[in-house]
């Protein structure tokens, strides 16, 4: 049997905009301060705030943009994640809809332990 090696990965083919690097550090520091719940629901208004935008229709759309600039997914080399092995694994950080005023977000778990484990920049760390 052969032992798996982690080998550390550019996982990301584009850095974030600023705008998405701010928001996805806000939605990782809310998942750590709910003792590391994936779920969670947020106040538009609360994410028009961090990134300081005027409340009305064009920054609904802007954050649209942004969370599926942070849903392009990643492809991982020959990932193992609870004791299956992948060769190649593309992953998501969040999912994401919107419903009365909130954004409900579902973090992923494979994604959170591939950029904590395999990337070699790490864009979570805030």
């Amino acid at each position: 049997m052969q032992l798996h090696t982690i080998t550390k990965q550019q996982l990301l083919a584009e850095p974030y905009s600023k705008d998405a690097q701010k928001l996805a550090c806000a939605i990782y520091s809310t998942y750590i301060k709910n003792d590391k719940d994936p779920y969670m629901l947020i106040k538009i208004s609360t994410v028009e705030k961090i990134l300081k935008l005027e409340e009305d229709e064009n920054s609904l759309g802007y954050i649209r943009m942004l969370l599926e600039e942070l849903c392009e997914p990643i492809a991982v080399k020959n990932f193992k994640y609870f004791g299956n092995l992948y060769p190649v694994r593309l992953l998501r950080l969040l999912t994401y809809k919107f419903d009365n005023g909130h954004v409900e977000i579902e973090l992923s778990e494979e994604f959170l332990y591939a950029e904590q484990e395999y990337m070699i920049a790490r864009f979570l760390v805030c």
